[in-house]
């Protein structure tokens, strides 16, 4: 259904004790259409057993047609899980497991648990619920005889009197730290019972003014005195289950460390209870949760299912829970007590016998022993064997591939027709002006009484040295205060006033000309519509009064930043993956992979090994005077029209109280670069391979038929031999506004295979020319309009016109050129691109263990391997 329909989400999910079928349109033809497909597939799917064996997993001989070659184990989910282990925060399972699914376990576990007596419904949005409901009465609830669902209930955990300790061991990271620093400690609470919607948002509360920012108090017991890389991801307050937890997790630090860390901990939660919380604090969350209920997202509906479904799952009261306004109240009540909150956390931590403390560490033979343990498991089975198991696993080896090579009749599926797609979308009301040599976009949207503001600095001025200290600098901005306020002052003064501050970085091709791009620093902030003006004054005096000084301090942020670079690199590998062969492909490409990929890293690993932090901190606050003084800027604003006269006074005071200079919208030059190869060798089970090449402008011709040709192979092609023969999880292609193609595969067991799918893409192409049938053809452009139509959130209007320069009737253009694409003008891309001796710069990369074949046909890699 993804080429057939418009949707703007479609997935499914498992949740720690309840899976979810999700799906959204904003067309209510398709709305439709994939209720009866979600509907049917979860009630009633085939479950069929080779389905079960490429999906799930199988014995399979690795060379199909030989008898006599040797057993390996298979299957997609298999891999993701392999994968999905392979980032140390989730080695809290085992993939080995897997291989002890039955498909008669499958088909059970369905029939118990996918009853409509167990299910729950959840419609959002403005399509009737009454036809929804009326659609699934009469095809599924009134078909059926109820049930008592009640032995899917989840008990409460039963209660330690006593605390626990546990170690497990990981894999050793060869991007992270050094060895004897990969360690990582988390101490959890077990918490309320998720159906009190009250303690569910009494522990939230307590839990961002126990963690969140330098005025907490773990903040400032576990991560200032620079024990350790900061707070691991499990750090917070977790309410996914039935019963809730609390969690403080930190990564990168010694063993030795680990009982002072325990004590630290216990020191801490006394203190809090002696001293309490300053009010000032205290109003800060109250704050942000006001400022969150305003806040506007572009699926707003959706995040609201997935707030609201762990209660529900446990039967709790949703619609308390949505009052957030009626549990604000009754907290503020109880404040009333000066002890309150003190008394909470004695209730929650100090009295709470209920408590583990896990550790883990890094086992050098972690891979080994994994691989020799899947080994026992294979060898294992393969031992007990029979000689008709051993014809049976042959035969259906070939008839697997057999099916899996099927071409299947879609149409049995519903599809959107072209009169469904609307001709043109809605234009975002901008306002362009030159406010005292500032560029500014003007938004008006209905935001919901919330200003939303982002701003642009120019870095082309910068040299290279000063440009690899760009990422640094973002992240350490706002956490040194001011000349005249304290980091901790100016924290809570961001926070009672703003969401909080946000740095990034600004590198973007040229929509008209590949041969130059943007580079610079976006910033922004969003706050009620009664706070702009102190927002503005947060901005203008960080950028006027910085105080890059404290060495100390920077000495912790810098080791946060090192841990928490590789984090979320195996969960993400196939997008590291992509930057790093478009980053062989030109010098723009090129900039960003070495200012937010792996070449990062690698940067940042020499800069800490060859220069003191004091020093480093120098060249960061260089870097930073360059940048916000006598420099150029441009601004764009979305706000409700009721605000303008008071907010635009207050950005005029703003930008006229600033040292700039006039905008002139400098570009850098960018060349491609020749072919080449790069493998980032990896200590993981499951590789990440791309391939890019530079292909043409966003208001190029061929950009429209291209994006068209990336649906149609990513779904007929790719997916079929990359994912379902070859066991990767996922794999497609893509065109980039950077007008960079890219191929990809995610948690791949044959990288060699998928990197020879990639190069005979013209082959298959040609080949297929015949299937490229006005069906075939329309799903491909629907894919690629689902895409370009995706809801965009009121703060968020206008922000391709702004970052990119893509105007809407750029915009309008382009989307109307992919809905007329024609045939003819798919397949002559073929010859133009993808050809193996194309003139066009060629960039591989493959992140992972890699393969012994992988300089296969005269192909040079580069290994980049760290130690």
């Amino acid at each position: 259904m993804l080429t057939r329909s418009m949707a703007t989400f479609m997935n499914a999910m498992t949740g720690p004790d309840y899976t979810m079928y999700p799906f959204s349109s904003m067309n209510e033809t398709d709305f439709r259409h994939l209720q009866k497909i979600y509907l049917d597939a979860v009630f009633r799917p085939n479950l069929k057993y080779l389905d079960f064996k490429q999906e799930g997993w199988r014995l399979e001989h690795s060379e199909l047609g030989n008898r006599d070659s040797e057993y390996v184990l298979k299957g997609v989910v298999y891999n993701e899980m392999k994968g999905a282990f392979s980032e140390n925060t989730s080695v809290f399972g085992d993939p080995l497991d897997i291989p002890q699914l039955t498909h008669e376990d499958l088909v059970n576990f369905h029939r118990k648990y996918y009853h409509p007596s167990n299910a729950r419904f959840f419609s959002y949005g403005n399509f009737s619920a009454e036809k929804s409901m009326a659609y699934i009465n009469e095809h599924y609830l009134a078909r059926g005889e109820a049930i008592d669902a009640s032995y899917s209930r989840v008990p409460r955990q039963e209660r330690w009197t006593e605390p626990r300790e546990a170690n497990i061991t990981c894999r050793y990271d060869s991007l992270g730290v050094p060895f004897e620093k990969q360690n990582q400690i988390a101490i959890g609470y077990l918490m309320s019972d998720i159906t009190d919607t009250y303690e569910t948002f009494l522990l939230h509360v307590l839990s961002e003014l126990l963690v969140r920012g330098p005025n907490s108090y773990f903040y400032r017991s576990l991560i200032e005195p620079n024990i350790s890389g900061g707070f691991n991801s499990l750090t917070g307050f977790d309410s996914q289950l039935r019963d809730t937890m609390f969690v403080v997790g930190l990564q990168d630090l010694e063993v030795g460390d680990f009982q002072r860390v325990r004590e630290i901990f216990d020191q801490t939660i006394d203190q809090a209870i002696e001293k309490g919380f300053e009010k000032k604090h205290v109003e800060s969350v109250l704050h942000n949760i006001e400022l969150l209920l305003r806040h506007q997202s572009p699926k707003f509906g959706l995040g609201l299912l997935f707030n609201i479904s762990p209660l529900w799952n446990h039967n709790g009261d949703v619609f308390s829970s949505l009052q957030v306004n009626q549990l604000m109240k009754q907290l503020r009540e109880n404040l009333k007590d000066p002890q309150y909150l003190q008394k909470s956390i004695e209730k929650f931590f100090r009295n709470n016998k209920h408590r583990l403390t896990m550790t883990m560490s890094p086992d050098m033979e972690f891979e080994r022993k994994f691989t020799e343990k899947e080994g026992e498991i294979l060898k294992g089975k393969v031992g007990k064997l029979t000689e008709e198991e051993k014809e049976k696993i042959y035969v259906e080896g070939l008839e697997l591939e057999k099916c899996q090579k099927k071409v299947e009749d879609a149409n049995v599926l519903p599809c959107l027709t072209i009169s469904d797609i609307p001709k043109t979308i809605e234009r975002s009301r901008i306002e362009k002006m030159i406010v005292t040599g500032t560029p500014t976009h003007l938004i008006t949207a209905d935001t919901n009484g919330v200003t939303y503001f982002k701003g642009i600095f120019s870095a082309a001025h910068l040299n290279e040295q000063e440009r690899m200290l760009l990422p640094l600098l973002l992240d350490v901005m706002d956490q040194f205060g001011t000349k005249h306020q304290s980091y901790r002052d100016f924290d809570q003064r961001i926070k009672s006033k703003t969401h909080g501050l946000t740095f990034r970085l600004h590198c973007s091709e040229n929509p008209l000309d590949l041969g130059s791009f943007d580079l610079g620093v976006e910033f922004g902030s969003f706050c009620l519509d009664k706070n702009t003006h102190d927002m503005f004054n947060i901005f203008q005096d960080l950028f006027h009064n910085f105080c890059f000084e404290d060495v100390k301090r920077f000495e912790m942020l810098l080791e946060n930043y090192m841990s928490n670079l590789v984090v979320g690199v195996p969960t993400q590998g196939h997008l590291y993956a992509m930057q790093g062969a478009s980053g062989l492909v030109s010098d723009a490409a090129n900039l960003r992979e070495n200012l937010s990929g792996i070449g990062h890293i690698e940067f940042m690993k020499r800069l800490i090994a060859t220069q003191q932090p004091g020093e480093i901190l120098a060249n960061v606050a260089k870097v930073a005077r360059k940048l916000l003084r006598d420099n150029e800027m441009r601004c764009s604003i979305n706000f409700s029209e009721s605000h303008r006269g008071h907010l635009l006074d207050q950005y005029v005071t703003f930008v006229e109280n600033l040292p700039l200079r006039e905008a002139k919208s400098p570009r850098l030059p960018s060349d491609n670069l020749n072919s080449s190869n790069r493998h980032i060798s990896m200590n993981i089970p499951v590789n990440y391979c791309a391939k890019s090449f530079m292909a043409v402008p966003y208001v190029h011709p061929d950009f429209a038929p291209l994006r068209v040709l990336a649906k149609w192979i990513s779904s007929k092609y790719l997916l079929p031999v990359v994912r379902e023969q070859n066991g990767a999880y996922g794999a497609g292609a893509k065109l980039g506004i950077d007008g960079i193609f890219s191929f990809f595969s995610y948690r791949d067991p044959n990288c060699r295979k998928t990197l020879d799918t990639f190069d005979a893409t013209s082959e298959w192409i040609r080949s297929n020319e015949k299937s490229l049938d006005d069906q075939q053809l329309f799903e491909a452009k629907l894919g690629v309009v689902q895409q370009l139509d995706t809801p965009t959130a009121p703060g968020e209007k206008g922000a391709e016109d702004f970052k990119y320069g893509i105007t809407h009737e750029i915009f309008e253009e382009h989307r109307s050129h992919i809905l007329t694409v024609t045939k003819d003008e798919v397949m002559s891309l073929s010859e133009k691109y993808f050809q193996q001796d194309s003139p066009k710069g060629v960039g591989r990369c493959v992140l992972g263990p890699g393969e012994e074949n992988l300089n296969k046909g005269g192909q040079e890699w580069s290994v980049s391997k760290e130690d």
